[in-house]
């Protein structure tokens, strides 16, 4: 798991886009396998790489095909299971379960529930790589454990790529990609980083106090 850090404007969006295929880098090159993202074939790219943003998708239709929309053959066995791997178990609440219309016109969902559908559907693609841009930062402050908590789930047994919206979220990352101006000015862990007395040591201070 790489996170990413930096003040806004910093860059750290257009990397992720790059890195999950959507855009390409005016010099330089990003690569999967050898291959180049902007080469690469766009049904297998979706396979190998899924990124969640913080803007929430929602579609006006049951919870089931919110899902399936990441793989449309799905069961509902793997539908449930899905949902529990990111801690989902509200949507058993719902009036009709899986079945239960949201969107415009049906149940309505906030923004923490929204985003747990989505990081559901990662579960269900089961990507080599997750991009997770500020994907938590919709949450109130007492849904963003809970969020945090379900992309950690999604991370686990796959590579990720991590723009934190709270400094909290890179601690646990085995690297930190320090950005600023649309540069990397930093990269460690957290505890190096910190000891370097730079620029996520000053972040750090902010954030954590001390």
């Amino acid at each position: 798991m790489v996170a990413v850090v930096g003040t806004t404007g910093a860059g750290k969006s257009t990397l992720a886009q790059i890195a999950a295929g959507l855009a390409a880098p005016t010099s330089g090159t990003a690569r999967l396998g050898g291959i180049e993202l902007v080469e690469a074939d766009p049904g297998s790219l979706r396979e190998q790489i899924t990124m969640v943003s913080q803007e929430v998708h929602g579609f006006a239709t049951t919870v089931a095909e919110n899902l399936r929309v990441a793989r449309p053959e799905a069961d509902r066995s793997a539908l449930v299971a899905a949902l529990e791997s990111v801690g989902a178990g509200w949507v058993g609440h719902l009036p009709q379960g899986l079945d239960t219309e949201v969107g415009q016109g049906g149940y309505r969902l906030d923004p923490m529930q929204l985003q747990m559908l989505a990081l559901a559907r990662v579960a269900l693609a089961d990507p080599q790589l997750v991009v997770l841009d500020e994907a938590t930062a919709e949450a109130s402050s007492a849904g963003a454990r809970r969020l945090d908590d379900a992309a950690a789930r999604v991370l686990q047994g796959r590579s990720g790529l991590v723009v934190a919206h709270r400094l909290s979220q890179a601690v646990a990352a085995d690297r930190i990609l320090v950005m600023s101006a649309g540069r990397i000015v930093e990269s460690g862990t957290h505890d190096e980083l910190r000891a370097a007395g730079g620029a996520y040591a000053e972040l750090s201070r902010a954030w954590f106090g001390g």
